[in-house]
């Protein structure tokens, strides 16, 4: 079969699209460095700028609000909060009256700082700030020099552009795009998340010349390819492909509403892992019967200071809400040197998956770790709440853990302040904790397995090194009887087992887990139904 001209690139959405190219060339302006004549002047234009574009972004959240839910019109609350955003706006107006920039000069200066900060922290999920501030940045300065537009789209196409905004996305109607190409962008990203929300494919890493404009294309945003100038033979592959698709979203809209129990009468909980109230009420919207894994390091990122006890329980409990009685385990704080080493002070590290992370860092920073101990027994007032710890090696470090809890307690107690009872488990994601299961299990309420920790420490192999992809096997043997082990030592003592990591969801894996003895798997909102089918099929 003749490929036709093919391109890689990253999937970025995880669908097919057939259609015509529009590429979408951006109009680039960079501002020049001019001494601003007057500072008044300049900072009435900034102001206007900036009002002007959060009215724009409330429209925007009213639009994507009744078209795909409050959870995705969040993107423009958050683009809103950039632009009131006090030292955001502080770097503008000082770059206006001390350095006495023009205003699209103090605009892009105070971008351009704040990209670099946020740009330069290695978690995805959290540079991706980065790309928020650019599309502000970007929008003032188009606003400012009043090249504020739009792609112009009145037919369905796939859009290529180097980048897009969700304010552009979203004025865009939905029948109009059959799919996106984008050479910047992360999965990530606003405009890739709303994308994949409302089933747009997307592939990321490609450059499309203005020159393709009006030619034919498939996009595979499963595989992350682009085919330019497809062949029949190939369309009518991408073509079954697209057709099955639709059939499979519809089959698993049976599954809303049904207990994932298998076709032998073996019921297995089916929990999500989220990172966010966002997350939870996407989780929730997916029908998945409870949380299995928050990653409250939501709480410790885009700061300069350290969450407080009250910060933690306003947060908590407005997800343990959410949730209406639903169970929800908070992980407790999982950074190291690599993820918010700035904001804890921690020193680089060559190796930091060996190194200061997880409970390491919490027991050795006493007063973050009982404020997060404190928020989360506060919100168990309001719901089904349990905790589990993250890098957990030794039974020493459970008591260190347990005394720290008690301390939390006892603070509470003292200050009159109403909390409730937890539940307490620990990670099992290093082959020390594995091969010890029999010890912690008596100490501990439950047992959570990751997988993709478990999985790189087993097999000495660092799974963020792309050139190692090909030796990743988390069904290794050795793996899996790591799991087995740490489930029979569970159930010997009467304590559940969850499994957490990428293995929850994967197809070749969850008939293994659940004929191991697992009793919960937590997998990323998107995937409780396909998991729920294939349970059920069991």
């Amino acid at each position: 079969m003749d490929k036709g001209n093919v391109i890689e690139g990253r999937p970025g959405s995880p669908s097919y699209a057939i259609g015509k190219l529009f590429v979408y060339e951006r109009k680039t302006y960079r501002p020049l460095h001019v001494k601003a004549e007057d500072t008044s002047f300049e900072l009435k234009r900034y102001e206007r700028a900036r009002q002007d574009a959060i009215d724009s972004l409330s429209i925007a959240y009213e639009r994507i609000n009744n078209r795909a839910g409050a959870r995705n019109a969040e993107i423009f609350k958050a683009h809103t909060m950039i632009l009131k955003d006090e030292e955001y706006n502080a770097r503008v107006i000082n770059n206006i009256l001390t350095d006495e920039m023009n205003a699209e000069w103090a605009v892009s200066d105070a971008g351009r700082y704040f990209y670099e900060f946020f740009n330069a922290l290695e978690d995805e999920s959290v540079s991706a700030k980065a790309t928020d501030i650019k599309d502000v940045t970007n929008k003032l300065i188009r606003l400012l020099t009043g090249t504020d537009n739009s792609p112009e789209i009145n037919e369905p196409v796939i859009l290529a552009s180097p980048y897009l905004t969700p304010s552009e996305l979203v004025q865009i109607k939905r029948d109009n795009l059959k799919g996106i190409v984008m050479l910047e962008g992360s999965l990530y990203s606003h405009v890739v998340i709303l994308a994949r929300t409302v089933g747009i494919p997307v592939v990321l890493g490609v450059y499309m010349p203005e020159s393709l404009t009006g030619h034919e294309a498939i996009i595979d945003g499963v595989n992350g390819q682009v085919f330019t100038d497809p062949d029949p033979e190939l369309k009518d592959k991408y073509g079954r492909l697209i057709e099955e698709e639709a059939r499979a979203d519809c089959e698993l809209k049976k599954y809303i509403g049904l207990e994932t129990v298998t076709g032998y009468g073996r019921k297995v909980n089916l929990y999500a892992n989220i990172a966010g109230l966002n997350d939870a009420e996407y989780a929730m919207e997916c029908d998945c019967e409870g949380i299995g894994l928050i990653r409250t390091e939501f709480m410790f990122l885009d700061r300069d200071t350290l969450p407080t006890e009250e910060e933690h329980f306003n947060a908590y409990k407005e997800i343990v809400e959410l949730c209406a009685g639903k169970r929800v385990v908070f992980r407790t704080l999982d950074l190291g040197s690599d993820k918010g080493g700035t904001l804890l002070d921690l020193k680089e590290e060559e190796n930091p998956a060996l190194g200061k992370r997880g409970i390491r860092v919490c027991l050795t920073n006493k007063e973050l770790f009982i404020a997060q101990l404190k928020g989360i027994l506060r919100a168990a007032a309001y719901g089904d709440v349990s905790v589990m710890y993250p890098m957990i090696t030794s039974g020493g470090e459970i008591l260190r853990i347990d005394h720290m809890m008690e301390q939390a307690m006892e603070e509470l107690d003292r200050e009159g302040v109403p909390y409730g009872e937890v539940r307490q488990g620990i990670m099992i994601e290093t082959p020390a904790a594995a091969m010890i299961s029999d010890e912690l299990a008596a100490m501990v309420d439950f047992f959570s397995i990751g997988t993709n920790d478990l999985t790189q420490f087993t097999l000495a192999l660092d799974r963020q090194n792309r050139e190692l992809a090909q030796f990743y096997n988390p069904m290794h043997e050795a793996v899996m009887r790591m799991i087995q082990l740490t489930i029979d030592n569970a159930h010997e003592e009467g304590i559940p087992v969850t499994v957490c990591g990428e293995l929850a969801s994967d197809p070749d894996a969850i008939k293994h887990l659940v004929d191991m003895g697992v009793d919960a798997l937590s997998v990323s909102p998107k995937s409780v139904l396909k998991v729920r089918k294939a349970i059920c099929e069991m």
